[in-house]
């Protein structure tokens, strides 16, 4: 009897422990080849993973090995990302346009400094009329990364700007790489509205030199300064964006509703618009719950304005990381000018960094989408921390997973579990009836014996 206790005590205390998961736990993988010797493998979370990930934490994701044993690893959002750099001053110098040469280049005498910095460019700019000057030398040789994007700054005015620039770079000032064909630049009024566009984005590696020339017929723009940003330390950023149709709630006008295909971490927006001068002043809202209350994540305006055949769109907007699956988008209609049109919601996100430690041998699997499989309950984190402390740099080596997605347990992994039975409860439940019936049987045995006494 007394075991009997006993073994119902240590059921009702001891706690569930749940074996650790196996591949076929998950609906999806992608397979990793990592090189050998690799201590610390890295990579960008593709974009598959939030398609078919079921919790919205991430903690349905792990990595095994060629044994199918899974191995330590760590999710980190955009850790390797740095932060956007400062603008910083470009000593420029203006070009007048009446020394062009026949072969595109420019016949003036360029002084160069011991590090090749240009410290004079003849003829002299200052006896040019500012309203002629539509060509700039860039100095950039100071700078140890590329530029990312340059910005011009001209006067305030009150007439409409819009211009279009070239961009070439060169190390030796003769030979010149177009790297940017058609950048607009603009300063725009329009209802109401100022409407700016001072940047011009580099997309390609930058020399020691860049050359703009504005190729538009229309009034030079009187460039007062040029400032350049830096491409970020570390590897170079990764970025993905979509775009999404839209659909009209009924009942509710301007009031537009979308829906993402994954849980991606959305840190910026924007709006496209499909008709020409289309504006619209709008509050964009998400939430990850259909039954949940919208939050706010943007309130501003976005356009599409096109000036002499160019269009001029509004810019994405940072808002705060947001992995909700559903978006909402609330139109003003006495600050739009989109009329029945719905726009398509742009949305950009940069991936979540992972970390593995490349235990046992290749490929490796990275296994994703599980409605049984719980978060990690060990925060490993310290591990790569400490590793990366003792080395005094970071250890890992960034490798990427091949693109095809493989089927492992299947999409049934992904419907959620039938609600599990109540264990403690039952088994408490248990323990109380099963008290009531001993102390019941043990009345009964009593009551016999008081019998036989009495007889």
């Amino acid at each position: 009897m007394r075991w009997s206790w006993l073994y119902l005590l240590l059921l009702a205390a001891a706690p569930v422990f749940a074996a650790d998961p196996v591949l076929h736990d998950f609906a999806y993988g992608v397979k990793i080849d990592v090189p050998k010797g690799t201590p610390i493998a890295a990579l960008s979370l593709p974009a598959q993973v939030y398609k078919n990930t079921y919790r919205a934490d991430l903690g349905d994701v792990r990595v095994f090995n060629a044994a199918g044993e899974p191995v330590p690893h760590m999710l980190r959002y955009a850790r390797t990302q740095a932060a956007e750099a400062a603008w910083q001053p470009l000593a420029f110098f203006p070009l007048p346009e009446d020394i062009k040469s026949e072969a595109d280049g420019y016949r003036v005498y360029v002084r160069t400094g011991p590090n090749g910095a240009v410290v004079r460019v003849d003829p002299a700019p200052e006896s040019v009329p500012v309203e002629s000057i539509r060509s700039f030398l860039v100095d950039v040789s100071r700078f140890r990364r590329d530029l990312v994007q340059l910005r011009l700054v001209w006067p305030p005015g009150e007439k409409n700007l819009m211009a279009m620039f070239r961009v070439a770079t060169s190390d030796d000032l003769v030979n010149w790489k177009t790297i940017s064909r058609q950048a607009a630049i603009s300063d725009v009024r329009y209802g109401g509205h100022r409407l700016l566009s001072d940047t011009i984005p580099l997309r390609a590696k930058t020399r020691r030199y860049l050359r703009l020339q504005q190729t538009d017929s229309g009034p030079a723009v009187p460039v007062l300064r040029i400032e350049g940003q830096v491409q970020p330390e570390g590897r170079a950023p990764i970025r993905a964006f979509m775009q999404l149709a839209g659909r009209a709630v009924p009942d509710k006008s301007g009031v537009f509703e979308y829906q993402t295909s994954g849980a991606f971490p959305i840190d910026r927006i924007n709006l496209v618009f499909d008709q020409a001068n289309s504006m619209a002043q709008a509050t964009v809202s998400s939430r990850n719950d259909s039954q949940a209350d919208w939050k706010r994540r943007f309130k501003g305006l976005f356009y599409r304005i096109d000036v002499d055949h160019t269009s001029l769109t509004s810019s994405p907007q940072s808002v705060a990381i947001s992995m909700d699956r559903n978006w909402q988008l609330r139109v003003d209609a006495s600050g739009s000018t989109i009329g029945s049109a719905v726009p398509r919601l742009e949305i950009d996100y940069r991936p979540h960094d992972l970390y593995f430690i490349a235990r046992g041998s290749g490929p490796y699997t990275l296994a994703y989408g599980s409605t049984q499989v719980e978060p990690l309950k060990v925060n490993v984190s310290a591990l790569f921390d400490g590793i990366n402390r003792q080395r005094g740099h970071e250890l890992a080596r960034w490798v990427r997973p091949q693109r095809d997605q493989i089927t492992l347990g299947g999409p049934q992994r992904l419907s959620p579990l039938p609600k599990p039975l109540p264990m403690r409860r039952i088994v408490l439940w248990s323990i109380l009836v099963a008290g009531v019936l001993i102390v019941a049987f043990m009345a009964i045995r009593l009551a016999r014996r008081m019998n036989v006494k009495e007889g």
